[in-house]
């Protein structure tokens, strides 16, 4: 008898979005197909078998001890789940510091690990490749460089393109709309998804705001994900909360964090400046462990400065403010854009979930 089920475990939003864009294909593909899952609420519709959700705790960085228990207590439930369900195959999406704890239980039980999407380890901790070559089966890997990273460390890797090449198609007004439209232009704010990181970007983006009405009498939307805090905006800020892309396709410049956000509005072609900033403790602690020069994967990616970002100390509204209006210049502006369209054509074809979907039921 066929063993049709797969157990899948994903720690963030974006992930979880990815990750049950793959389940979709994956039971198109076989009906049969049980799911038991581990993720948010994307994964939740879609599983047949939903454990709990670990994608709104907001676990990253420095766990506290209440975190690291919770993660204990999981861990235990998940390994008694496999040894009972004994699924064919294991699909993990990113979140290292969990999921190489289920993929070592996976190495014990003999089932096989697909990991889709990979932990940056090339950004830091370049040793956890060893672990992961230790544990995992086959590497999905969706930036194009990491495939030869992985493969260089003896793990069979395969680059299948980034899932948002399906999902984010370009702003396709950049030819037909007169410049003289950015005045005012309509600048997008985004504070992010996690509760800590928008409690910290909030007020650089209200002040950079107010700046930039003073001076350009600039129209904004503030895109918020989570409905959870309450913001307390001006009344010159409206909110847009369906993040259905159809406001954003409007705006003409982001004030943005790196991550998910900052690659979608690349992937647009819509310019923006990237902010981030850490609670201190946390920032050194990445600080003396990150490897690369970037942190904006349209940067990472270019090798350059493609958009500046605007990090802890150096997120400084003022700053800010001055680089938005030195982009809102034509000639600096459709330069920007141009560049950012180009970017599009580095993250692989599109049909990344169906492709995931067939390589892990194949294999």
């Amino acid at each position: 008898m066929v063993n049709d089920k797969i157990f899948i475990s994903v720690g963030d939003l974006s992930g979880d979005i990815h990750a049950a864009n793959v389940i979709k294909e994956i039971k198109n593909i076989n009906q049969n197909c049980h799911v038991i899952a581990l993720g948010g609420n994307n994964l939740k519709c879609v599983s047949d078998y939903f454990i709990e959700d670990i994608v709104n705790i907001n676990a990253f960085g420095l766990l506290s001890l209440k975190q690291i228990l919770y993660f204990k207590r999981l861990l235990k439930k998940v390994s008694s789940i496999l040894s009972i369900e004994r699924p064919s195959k294991i699909i993990l999406v990113d979140y290292y510091g969990f999921h190489i704890h289920i993929a070592r239980l996976a190495k014990k039980l003999n089932i096989p690990v697909f990991y889709y999407i990979s932990p940056q380890v090339w950004a830091s901790r370049s040793s956890r490749i060893k672990k992961l070559a230790k544990t995992v089966k086959k590497m999905l890997v969706i930036l194009p460089f990491e495939e030869a990273v992985y493969k260089q460390n003896g793990v069979d890797a395969v680059f299948v393109g980034h899932p948002l090449i399906d999902k984010i198609m370009q702003k396709n007004d950049f030819n037909n709309k007169p410049f003289s439209a950015l005045n005012p232009p309509l600048i997008g704010l985004f504070p992010g998804s996690r509760i800590q990181a928008i409690k910290r970007h909030i007020p650089i983006l209200l002040e950079t705001a107010k700046i930039l009405k003073e001076k350009i009498n600039a129209q904004f939307i503030m895109f918020c994900v989570n409905s959870d805090i309450s913001y307390n905006l001006p009344d010159y800020i409206k909110v847009d909360i369906s993040n259905d892309f159809t406001q954003r396709k409007l705006i003409d410049f982001a004030v943005c964090p790196s991550g998910t956000v900052s690659l979608e509005n690349a992937l647009m072609g819509i310019p923006m400046a990237i902010i981030y900033k850490l609670p201190y403790l946390n920032y050194f602690f990445f600080r003396a462990i990150i490897k690369v020069k970037y942190i904006t994967m349209v940067n990472i990616l270019s090798s350059k400065n493609v958009v500046p970002e605007f990090i802890q100390f150096n997120a400084n509204p003022k700053k800010i403010s001055e680089y938005v209006l030195s982009q809102l210049k034509p000639k600096n502006y459709m330069s920007k854009v141009e560049e950012l369209l180009l970017f599009r054509q580095m993250l692989g074809q599109p049909g990344v979930s169906k492709r995931v979907a067939e390589i892990i039921l194949n294999d």
